[in-house]
């Protein structure tokens, strides 16, 4: 079934694949984070709701302890005092007056006040904070009265009360019992919309409900309806209520926390509607799957675009093998007709047998096993027994019994491979071995040629039967370049050999005319060189770099001397003609990098590897003096734009960070800091000198005490380590700088500075 239904086409079959994994993950990864974020919202709401209750809890004792004391200050004052406890004997008038001044003062000072009753039972008056006197008979709040006549609740115990419709929290002072014969009292009826905003910190509009339950299962306080609070009340609360519970209520889930207030007894509930943060977490968790989904697709369209970039052209080739193979190949009758990979696998296979058959023709032919023990014979010294009877046999170069080497080679070698690809090299080299091979012909000379791969070819030239004069041969050499440039526009160095035997080591002779196609670089001369230029310009001679030469050209760049730049660039460049090509070539990438390398320039080059391939550009060490010296130029023109004191301050700057990244290293000196910023000892001591105020040597000891310090009042490292740390390189000159410096020793240092920080 799969089989019928599985796509035909490589690309495609695999972005399927792809599609279907990056689907799985993408929904198991949004699934898995989606109930997470659910998880953890929830969590948080909770801890939230908590949090909240807990507040309200402290708030409500607070606020209730700070009323009762409030009541306790009214009941005690001496005017409320007084006429409260009157009687008939002692009445006063002017007594209520005090009394009455006393209640309006304690009502202005706290707004949770609504009204406060001054009860005299021995007078058989009231006072109400309204400047209202009434008796027993005509009190409009009979309840309060009869409240007061049979209260048996604690001490100082908040009640409910309501008055002409309005609901207050009542509270009583002093607790008249069965057993007590107090005729004076003080009642204070305190705004429950007061105390829900303030104590309770809610309103009516708000979504979260917040109510306290009284000890008989009464509304207390708190901004549910009544319905809700009724319905909740009536419900038994969960063993496990301390975390929270859910409670239904009609079309509504409720998240409850609830909480006791000891001193009364009563107990808060606090009401969330799931409902409200549901549908945020919800709304969220949509936007985490949308989000999820727009990155699948643009995953999934990334996918197909690489699939279909770099696995269609796979698909493609499939399909051609097996158009050119055909149905008939063996491949299209096994089980795996339909796989693109066994098709390009069969076809490769296929060529490759193909190639091996071709090469073994090509190689049949006796051109090429000709070139091939050419190639043996010159890179072996001696020619074996049967590739000299090949030589004799089929070539015409030892029919007079003596023959000549020539080794040409292409001039900026580096920038003849940018600017062809390996088959147009190679076909151009091939070009040049034909007409070196017809110019030599038309010189009356039998020549036969052979590539190398490389920068260079070989030519084996016959030479006439005398064999001494080179001129013929030097002449027919010289139109060899010029046909090559003419037609190719190519540049040859060439060198020719002196008359040479079968005998010969040819190897030896071959690596000596390759060296002298190298003097050209060297010394800029154009021209074919023969075997007496070897001793001319003594190649191979050892030679040192002149290091003193190469400070020299820094320090001029420094000091804007460009004739004296000149000069020591061009002495360098003298020096090394006495060497051989590669040693030519290391010098100037040691000079190269050690210039890059002062004047902090490593854009051009990474590293010495890339200087010895970049010098292959240069077709004379001339060119290479002429780029350098024009690069120098214009670092110095550079130098110029600055003025002489920012070049001090940062040559400062520079001396000083260096210090500072190599205090460890007792070895470090002034000699080592001058020569990183490429000038002088005496000038980097002079600039400091001037910038600083102190010396350099003076400057490496002090942070290097700095440093110390540091490490004694921050480590519990030895002296010994932090002496070795600060490139100190002995203890006891550590012993005399430190104390020298701090008036104590190092030990003495720490204890003191250890003591002054506990």
């Amino acid at each position: 079934m799969w089989s019928r239904i599985k796509p035909k086409k490589t690309y495609f079959s695999i972005f399927l694949y792809s599609c279907l994994a990056v689907s799985l993950l993408t929904l198991v990864f949004t699934m898995f984070l989606s109930r997470q974020f659910a998880q953890s919202a929830m969590d948080e709401i909770n801890k939230s709701n908590q949090e909240k209750m807990h507040q309200v809890v402290k708030t409500s004792e607070f606020t209730l302890q700070k009323l009762r004391q409030f009541t306790l200050r009214i009941y005690s004052d001496e005017n409320i005092a007084m006429w409260v406890n009157m009687d008939e004997n002692d009445y006063s008038p002017l007594a209520l007056n005090k009394a009455a001044e006393s209640v309006r003062e304690f009502r202005s000072s706290e707004p949770f006040i609504d009204d406060i009753y001054l009860v005299n039972l021995n007078l058989g008056e009231i006072y109400t904070s309204d400047s209202s006197i009434y008796t027993i008979q005509d009190f409009y709040d009979q309840a309060m009265l009869n409240y007061i006549k049979s209260q048996k609740t604690p001490y100082l115990q908040f009640v409910n009360h309501e008055v002409e419709g309005e609901s207050h929290l009542a509270l009583v002072v002093p607790a008249a019992g069965p057993n007590q014969n107090y005729y004076g009292f003080v009642a204070i009826l305190f705004s429950k919309p007061l105390l829900n905003e303030h104590m309770l910190q809610i309103s009516e509009e708000d979504q979260n409900k917040v109510f306290i339950e009284g000890k008989n299962k009464e509304f207390i306080l708190g901004n549910t309806n009544a319905a809700l609070t009724e319905d909740l009340m009536g419900t038994d609360t969960p063993e496990a209520a301390e975390q929270g519970w859910k409670w239904e209520s009609g079309n509504e889930t409720w998240s409850i926390q609830t909480a006791q207030l000891p001193i009364e007894g009563w107990k808060v509930y606090h009401l969330s509607p799931i409902s409200l943060w549901q549908a945020k977490i919800t709304k969220i968790r949509m936007e985490i799957i949308g989000s999820s989904i727009i990155l699948l697709i643009a995953l999934l369209l990334f996918l197909f675009w690489q699939s279909y970039r770099s696995l269609k052209p796979i698909s493609d080739l499939a399909f051609q093998l097996q158009s050119k193979l055909g149905k008939k190949h063996p491949m299209a009758q096994t089980a795996n007709a339909n796989n693109e990979i066994e098709w390009i696998h069969s076809g490769f296979h296929l060529l490759v047998e193909q190639i091996e058959q071709l090469d073994l023709s090509i190689k049949s032919s006796k051109a090429l096993v000709k070139e091939d023990f050419l190639r043996q014979w010159i890179l072996n010294s001696k020619a074996s027994g049967p590739v000299e009877a090949f030589i004799r046999s089929e070539t015409k170069i030892l029919q007079t019994g003596s023959f000549r080497m020539a080794v040409v080679r292409l001039e900026s070698y580096g920038r003849f491979k940018e600017c062809y690809d390996f088959a147009s090299r190679k076909l151009l080299r091939y070009a040049l071995g034909n007409i070196m091979v017809e110019v030599l012909a038309n010189h009356g000379f039998a020549a036969e040629t052979v590539d190398f791969s490389s920068d260079h070819l070989v030519a084996l030239i016959s030479s006439p039967s005398s064999g001494e004069d080179t001129a013929p041969v030097i002449a027919a050499m010289e139109e060899v370049r010029a046909q090559i440039r003419r037609w190719l526009k190519l540049e040859l160095h060439a060198a020719v050999s002196s008359a040479l035997h079968m005998e010969d080591n040819v190897h030896t002779v071959y690596t000596r005319m390759y060296e002298l196609t190298l003097i050209g670089f060297i010394y800029n001369e154009d021209r074919v060189f023969t075997s007496e230029d070897l001793e001319r310009y003594q190649l191979g001679k050892d030679s040192k770099l002149d290091e003193d030469l190469l400070k020299q050209v820094i320090y001029s760049v420094h000091l804007k001397n460009d004739k004296a730049l000149k000069s020591c660039l061009d002495e360098l460049t003298l020096q090394m003609q006495a060497l051989s090509y590669e040693e030519c070539k290391m010098q100037l990438t040691h000079i190269i990098y050690s210039i890059m390398k002062s004047f902090k320039n490593y854009k051009t080059f990474q590293g010495m590897k890339s200087i010895h391939t970049f010098l292959e550009q240069f077709a004379t060490i001339g060119e290479v003096n002429s780029w350098l010296y024009g690069e120098l130029q214009q670092i110095m023109d550079q130098h110029r734009k600055k003025n002489p004191s920012s070049r001090k301050d940062e040559v400062a700057a520079e001396m000083i960070e260096y210090v500072r990244s190599h205090l460890h290293n007792p070895m470090l000196s002034v000699d080592d800091i001058a020569t990183h910023v490429s000038i002088s000892v005496n000038y980097a001591r002079q600039i400091f000198k001037e910038r600083l105020e102190c010396s350099l040597s003076d400057y490496i000891t002090n942070e290097r005490i700095e440093y110390a310090i540091k490490l004694l009042t921050t480590t519990d490292w030895t002296v010994a380590d932090i002496t070795e740390q600060s490139g100190f390189q002995t203890k006891s000159t550590f012993y005399s700088l430190f104390k020298r410096a701090t008036g104590m020793t190092p030990n003495q240092y720490r204890t003191e500075n250890t003591q002054g920080k506990a």
